[in-house]
């Protein structure tokens, strides 16, 4: 995804030293943060220098280069506190690590979650694509007295390790259960592609490609079904979060009895156009999946292009990446969402939306 050149140093060109000194300070950090995302990274267009808005230069990059000393004498991963608070285990040499140089990494999804699960007795909570666990870990520290059961889905074999490790580290055994599983529309054996310095983009190899060019590995992982999982362990999700690379048409065909629940589970899930159309899914096929749902805007990579918790009437004019929180249609389900809400809104010291209630998009 994206060009594989060496890092240069910037050109005066790039820095433009011509305008105000604001002028000046901003365009330095757009550079610096443009190089801090193609070393952490491997390519300039994966993220954009936006998402690192709220990131301070100066004690991220001090982060970030203390992670790579710890790396280059043989450190591959600790435990730390998060800029939320709670605990995680950050793993060395992989973009999964930059919540230790992003101190509010993931903070809206997990305050729209914790308040959301907070409503719900003894709440079961299905991570689709929880990579190493920061998302599981801290709802797991966050719902702390909830008796809260939370099913941390990570097919790939060397990140669901280091899944494990998140958890047991953390002594969350009891609440976090890792699933060495992807999800999908039926019971399979799939290959998947890896980046050397990004687990986050791990992916699903559609069946009727050869390889990934851009993979650096190419593993096996099997599938099941979220109607599947459900019926075995006896569970009922209050909340699924899905984050698979192009992968959540397929797992929510494969969810349609949870789906069609009165009591169906609400969802967090990432939209990004560009990774479903690379697994032959469209936006409007995730919405007709979706059609018994509201969908609420989270966040994004472009500093916040919609409020927080406005709701969306139509996906598909959504052509950028962000995240979206999916509502059961209906009365009640209106109604736990609005005290989500504003329980989410008032921890994060936001006002509430102007066009929360609103259609957006």
């Amino acid at each position: 995804m994206g060009e594989k050149e060496a890092l240069n140093a910037p050109t005066l060109d790039e820095v433009n030293t011509t305008g105000t000194l604001s002028d000046w300070r901003q365009r330095l950090r757009t550079v610096v943060v443009k190089r801090g995302i193609k070393l952490v990274c491997g390519t300039p267009d994966f993220v954009p220098t936006s998402a690192a808005s709220d990131v301070s230069i100066i004690s991220g990059g001090l982060r970030l280069g203390w992670l790579r000393a710890l790396g280059l004498i043989g450190v591959s991963q600790f435990a730390a506190t998060s800029g939320l608070g709670h605990r995680f285990v950050c793993h060395i040499g992989d973009l999964s690590e930059y919540p230790f140089y992003h101190p509010r990494a993931y903070e809206k999804e997990l305050a729209l979650c914790a308040s959301w699960l907070k409503q719900t007795d003894a709440p079961v909570v299905y991570d689709l694509g929880a990579n190493v666990g920061f998302i599981s870990t801290h709802l797991a520290q966050m719902l702390a007295g909830e008796v809260a059961q939370i099913y941390a889905f990570e097919p790939v074999p060397a990140t669901f390790a280091k899944l494990q490790t998140s958890v047991s580290r953390l002594g969350l055994q009891d609440v976090v259960r890792p699933v060495p599983f992807a999800l999908g529309d039926n019971p399979r054996t799939v290959r998947m592609a890896l980046s050397r310095r990004n687990s986050l983009v791990s992916h699903v190899i559609p069946d009727r490609s050869v390889g990934d060019a851009d993979a650096a590995e190419i593993v096996s992982a099997r599938v099941t079904t979220l109607d599947q999982f459900s019926s075995e362990t006896g569970t009922q999700p209050a909340l699924i979060k899905m984050d698979i690379e192009g992968s959540e048409a397929a797992a929510l065909r494969g969810a349609r009895h949870l789906l069609s629940r009165d009591d169906r589970p609400a969802i967090l899930f990432e939209h990004n156009p560009v990774t479903l159309s690379e697994q032959g899914a469209t936006t409007r096929a995730l919405a007709e999946l979706l059609s018994g749902y509201e969908f609420y805007y989270v966040d994004d990579l472009q500093n916040q292009t919609l409020p927080f918790g406005s709701r969306v009437a139509d996906i598909g004019r959504i052509n950028w990446i962000c995240n979206m929180f999916a509502v059961a249609r209906g009365d009640a389900a209106h109604a736990k969402w609005r005290a989500a809400l504003a329980l989410a809104q008032g921890q994060l010291g936001l006002a509430a939306a102007a066009g929360s209630s609103q259609s957006r998009g």
